[in-house]
C-alpha cells in the first residue's frame, strides 16, 4: 500500500509541477508577443533585440525567434534544435507545435490590437473604435525540460526514500506486532498438530490475546472429554472382547456340533443306498413279475393297479436316488469318472429317452447336433442324469409346445442348450432355482410334484465336472437352460 502510495503521490506532484512549467512557458511567449508588437510594425529589429534579451534571461529558454506575418525569419537568439522546422503552422492562440525529451517548442500569434504597447515614440495611430485584432507575426521559445526532468527525478528519489523506511519501519512494526500476537496461536497449532501425529491428548499453554486463550481453553476442555472417553470406551471394549471371546467359543462349539451331525447324516445316507435302494427295487421286481402272470391270466383290472404300483415305487426310488446322491456329495463320496464319449451316441441316448415323456404332455422333441467333434472326455453317466433332469423338468412344465436340445460348440467348450416354451420363470424365481429342496410352487396344492432336488443335483454334477449351468426364462414364454463343460480331449 505504501509503494502504491508513493507511486501515486509522485506521478501527480510530476504532473502539477509539469503543468506549472509549461503555464510559465505559456506566459513567456505571451510576454515576448506583446513586447515585440512594436518592433515587428516599426521593423526595428534594435528594439526587438532588447525584448529577446529580456526572454533570454530565463534560464528553461534555449531558443526564441519572431516571425513575420508570412512566416518569414525576422529576428532569432540562441541555438534552435535541428528538430525544428522552419516553417511553422499557423496558430490562432499559445500552443505546443512541437515536443520532444527535452525541450518544449511554444508558439503564440503577435496580435495588434488597441490594447498593444507600442510606445510613446510609435507614430501608429489605431482606431480603438474601429480595428480588430490583427495577427501581425509570431512569437517562438524552445523550453528546455531539463529543470522539470532535474526536479522530477529529485522528487522521485525523495518519495522513493520516504517510501522504502516507510516500508522498512512498518514491516517492522507489523513484524514485531504480529510475532507478539500468532506466537502463542503457532504454538496452539504446534500443540494440535503434535497431538495428531502422537495420538496423545496433550494440553496447550494458555497465553497470548484473550481470543487465543479462549481457544486454548476450549481445546484443553475437549482433550480431558476425549480421555475421559477414550478411557471408557477402552473399558467398554474390555468388556465387551470378554463377552466375544465367551460367544466365539460357544459359537466354534455349536459349529463343529453341527458340522459333526451333517457329515454323521451325510455318511449314514450314503452307507443306507444299499439298504434303501433294494427294497424298492425288490417291489418293481415283484409288480413287474406280477403283471406278466396278470397278463397271462387276461385280469385286466388288476394289472392297471399293478401298473400304479409300480410307477409309485419307481417314483420313490427316484426320490431316494436324488436324496443319495445329494448325500454323497456332500459327504464328498462322489467321484468323476470320465471316459471317452461320442457325441452322437449321446444324442440318440436321450432322444430315446425323452421322446415318451415329450409326447405325454403332446410337446415336439427336437434334437440338433452342430458340433464338430466327434467324441470328448467326460463322465457320461453324470452328463446323461443332468440332461434327462434338465429335459424332464422341461416336458413336465411344457404342454403342447416345443422342447429343443442343441449341442454345439463355442470356443473351448462344449454346450449343451434345452429350450422350451413352457410357463417360464420370474427373476425372483431364477434367483432360487438351484437351492436344495427349493421348488417354484412350494404350496400343498401344487400342481407340479417333485423333491426340489434336480436341479440342485445337477448344478453340482456339472460344477464336479469343472463347468458351469445357468437358466434364462421369462414368465409364459419358455425357459433355457445352457450347460456348459470344457473340452479336455478330442479323438
Amino acid at each position: 500500500m505504501t509503494v502504491v502510495i508513493s507511486l501515486v503521490t509522485t506521478t501527480g506532484v510530476n504532473q502539477q509541477y509539469q503543468q506549472l512549467m509549461l503555464k510559465n512557458a505559456f506566459q513567456i511567449t505571451e510576454v515576448l508577443a506583446k513586447q515585440a508588437v512594436f518592433p515587428l510594425l516599426s521593423g526595428s529589429e534594435q528594439n526587438a533585440q532588447e525584448a529577446m534579451n529580456q526572454v533570454q534571461g530565463f534560464q528553461a529558454v534555449l531558443a526564441a525567434r519572431l516571425l513575420t506575418e508570412t512566416q518569414q525569419l525576422f529576428l532569432a537568439v540562441g541555438d534552435y534544435p535541428k528538430l525544428v522546422t522552419p516553417v511553422a503552422p499557423f496558430v490562432q492562440q499559445t500552443d505546443i507545435i512541437a515536443e520532444t525529451t527535452n525541450y518544449w517548442l511554444i508558439k503564440t500569434p503577435i496580435k495588434l490590437s488597441a490594447n498593444s504597447p507600442l510606445g510613446e515614440e510609435s507614430q501608429f495611430e489605431l482606431d480603438t473604435n474601429n480595428t480588430p485584432e490583427q495577427i501581425i507575426g509570431y512569437a517562438e521559445i524552445v523550453y528546455s525540460k531539463e529543470y522539470l526532468i532535474e526536479a522530477q527525478n529529485q522528487l522521485t528519489l525523495l518519495i522513493s526514500v520516504v517510501g522504502a523506511l516507510s516500508v522498512i519501519l512498518l514491516s517492522a512494526i507489523l513484524h514485531f506486532g504480529l510475532h507478539k500476537l500468532f506466537k502463542p496461536l503457532g504454538d496452539l497449532a504446534s500443540t494440535m498438530q503434535l497431538s495428531e501425529n502422537t495420538g496423545k491428548h496433550l494440553l496447550a499453554q494458555v497465553n497470548g490475546a484473550k481470543e487465543i486463550q479462549d481457544m486454548a481453553n476450549i481445546y484443553n476442555s475437549m482433550m480431558k472429554s476425549l480421555q475421559q472417553q477414550e478411557t471408557d470406551l477402552k473399558s467398554h471394549r474390555n468388556l465387551l472382547e470378554k463377552e466375544v471371546e465367551i460367544r466365539t467359543r460357544e459359537l466354534v462349539i455349536a459349529r463343529d456340533t453341527a458340522l459333526m451331525a451333517s457329515r454323521h447324516k451325510s455318511e449314514f445316507m450314503a452307507n443306507m443306498s444299499h439298504e434303501l435302494r433294494t427294497p424298492i427295487q425288490s417291489i418293481i421286481g415283484y409288480s413287474e413279475l406280477v403283471t406278466e402272470e396278470l397278463e397271462l391270466a387276461g385280469n385286466l383290472t388288476l394289472i392297471d393297479d399293478m401298473d400304479k404300483i409300480t410307477k409309485n415305487a419307481q417314483r420313490l426310488l427316484f426320490m431316494i436316488n436324488s436324496l443319495l446322491d445329494l448325500a454323497k456329495i456332500e459327504a464328498g463320496k462322489i467321484e468323476i469318472k470320465e471316459t471317452q464319449v461320442n457325441v452322437n451316441d449321446i444324442l440318440i441316448s436321450i432322444r430315446d429317452t425323452i421322446t415318451p415323456l415329450a409326447q405325454a404332455n403332446h410337446n415336439q422333441f427336437i434334437c440338433h447336433n452342430n458340433c464338430s467333434l466327434k467324441t470328448i472326455t467326460l463322465d457320461k453317466t453324470k452328463l446323461e442324469q443332468v440332461l434327462l433332469n434338465l429335459l424332464s423338468n422341461a416336458c413336465k412344465f411344457t404342454q403342447n409346445g416345443t422342447i429343443t436340445f442343441t449341442i454345439f460348440c463355442e470356443k473351448a467348450n462344449l454346450i449343451f442348450e434345452i429350450k422350451d416354451t413352457g410357463i417360464g420363470l420370474s427373476p425372483e424365481q431364477q434367483a432360487y432355482i438351484f437351492d436344495e429342496f427349493r421348488q417354484v410352487d412350494a404350496s400343498q396344492a401344487r400342481k407340479f410334484s417333485g423333491t426340489g432336488l434336480g436341479l440342485s443335483i445337477s448344478k453340482r454334477f456339472v460344477e464336479l465336472m469343472q463347468g458351469k449351468i445357468t437358466v434364462s426364462s421369462q414368465l409364459q414364454q419358455g425357459s433355457t437352460f445352457i450347460v456348459s463343460l470344457p473340452i479336455k480331449q478330442i479323438a
